[in-house]
């Protein structure tokens, strides 16, 4: 069963790739008429900075719990001002537990809404505050965590020109509050840093720490992600990240590993 699993996200990752292949001869073109500078890939990463935008991504992850899956996500942002922002996020997910009798579960997972505001903005440092909900739309057990859960979000852009990098430090809470009343309770706090570095041509890489508190199970885990991207167009940028799991046993959020292609395009 893993062996499907596994196919898809090898279609994925070279549908990903072919569509790059195909955009990148337009890319010296693009950039006759708009210059892609370190600052524009810096303004154009930068989560506080609000714009319409559509993404893919594909994440093939060994959770702790054993087993494999595969999670294809579609999200869209859309900017209603420089200060609002919403994002939905949509998750397609196939899951084998590869225990004897276990059967390949696949279709919808937990949808996701978020609501963003832009509380500052200064030459280096801007906060965003909002709130993050997860439904519970999973058409199998197995897909999702049985809960309506969500709370509040806040983070920071700090940037450093010497260094060529900003640094995103997050914190968010997560807790349940309806649903299956035979399922465990969602309850877990999470502060993440994230790093972007530019790179000469259109090039940049990212490392992401993020830290779980399970309020739960009152244990702590940690996942280290790393990013390769580039942009193929000022609209059009691609990614590769491999995560590992660092620590904490048995929590939901924390994987031993992950991989993950993405896609994403920016409207404006």
């Amino acid at each position: 069963m893993s062996i499907c699993v596994l196919k898809r996200a090898a279609t994925a990752a070279s549908t990903l790739f072919l569509i790059c292949s195909v955009a990148c001869p337009t890319a010296s073109a693009a950039e006759d008429s708009t210059a892609l500078t370190n600052a524009h890939i810096a303004k154009r990463l930068d989560p506080t900075d609000f714009r319409s935008r559509i993404e893919f991504r594909n994440r093939l992850q060994e959770p702790q719990s054993g087993g494999i899956r595969n999670i294809s996500f579609a999200r869209l942002e859309y900017a209603f001002s420089k200060q609002w922002l919403v994002r939905v996020e949509t998750p397609v997910m196939v899951y084998d537990a590869e225990q004897p009798g276990s059967v390949t579960q696949g279709g919808m997972g937990d949808l996701l809404v978020r609501a963003n505001v832009r509380l500052l903005r200064t030459e280096h440092v801007a906060l965003v505050a909002g709130a993050e909900f997860l439904l519970d739309t999973a058409s199998d057990r197995a897909l999702g965590s049985g809960h309506h859960s969500g709370g509040p979000i806040a983070f920071l852009s700090i940037e450093s020109h010497d260094l060529h990098t900003t640094f995103f430090p997050l914190v968010q809470h997560i807790e349940s509050f309806a649903g299956d009343s035979t399922r465990r309770e969602v309850n877990y706090t999470l502060t993440r840093l994230f790093a972007l570095t530019r790179w000469p041509e259109r090039l940049y890489t990212g490392t992401e720490l993020s830290v779980y508190y399970d309020h739960e199970r009152d244990q702590e885990g940690a996942t280290l992600e790393l990013e390769v991207g580039r942009f193929v167009t000022p609209h059009i940028a691609v990614w590769t990240r491999p995560g590992i799991g660092n620590w904490g046993d048995r929590i939901p959020q924390v994987f031993n590993w992950d991989l993950e292609f993405g896609l994403r395009y920016l409207f404006d």
